[in-house]
């Protein structure tokens, strides 16, 4: 009698999306002097660069419609009921405009008031270099509690995305790039030392009962 095989699981997966925006050229044209005109009129400094107030989507034109279209509809796409039916839902969002310039960097926090948040990449800065010393890459911290605490640095689980528990994903920006994860997830952006501007659309999702 053969002996059975374990059965093996990915139990609590965590989504992160990476998708990228088809008519990005286009709109990350009309947004970059958008976003630098406005930071100028009324933009805050902050340790990690230049921000807009939250209301990027009333004064960001047609490019704003074009992204949060898309932005709505991933999040309807990965969001279901708890027998895996399709939803369509009323998303109430909330997205700001970042510049950072050589030597910054954003420390690690979470948005526990949206279902979904995330960043959308307006120009990566990198200036088309493959150079990975110019840092700047986001990083998804392990949500996990007290795994990132004890877990030994040498060690992984032999599952898919299993290479990375108990530390961080860590993703290269690229321009035109959409990153999407639940709010609650923590993420950073290490040093930047790219040659040009780092510029960014940090967003929430929420559901209206969150607003």
């Amino acid at each position: 009698m053969s002996t059975p095989k374990p059965q093996i699981r990915s139990a609590f997966a965590t989504p992160l999306c990476i998708h990228y925006l088809p008519v990005a050229a286009e709109v990350n044209a009309e947004l970059r002097p958008l976003i630098l005109e406005t930071l100028e009129k009324r933009g805050e400094r902050r340790a990690n660069g230049w921000c807009s107030s939250a209301d990027f989507e009333s004064w960001g034109k047609l490019g704003a419609q074009t992204l949060f279209r898309m932005l709505r509809e991933l999040g309807d796409s990965m969001t279901s009921t708890r027998t895996g039916g399709r939803v369509t839902l009323q998303w109430v969002s909330r997205a700001w405009a970042e510049v950072r310039q050589k030597g910054e960097a954003v420390a690690p926090a979470a948005r526990p008031g949206a279902f979904w948040a995330g960043l959308y990449v307006v120009d990566d800065g990198y200036g088309k270099s493959d150079d990975e010393t110019l840092g700047g890459e986001c990083e998804v911290m392990d949500p996990r509690g007290a795994l990132s605490g004890y877990f030994p640095a040498d060690l992984a689980f032999r599952i898919p995305g299993g290479g990375t528990a108990g530390m961080s994903e860590v993703l290269r920006p690229k321009s035109g790039m959409i990153l999407m994860h639940p709010g609650w997830m923590v993420r950073a952006e290490r040093t930047f030392s790219g040659p040009g501007q780092r510029m960014t659309i940090e967003f929430e999702l929420a559901l209206p009962h969150q607003s």
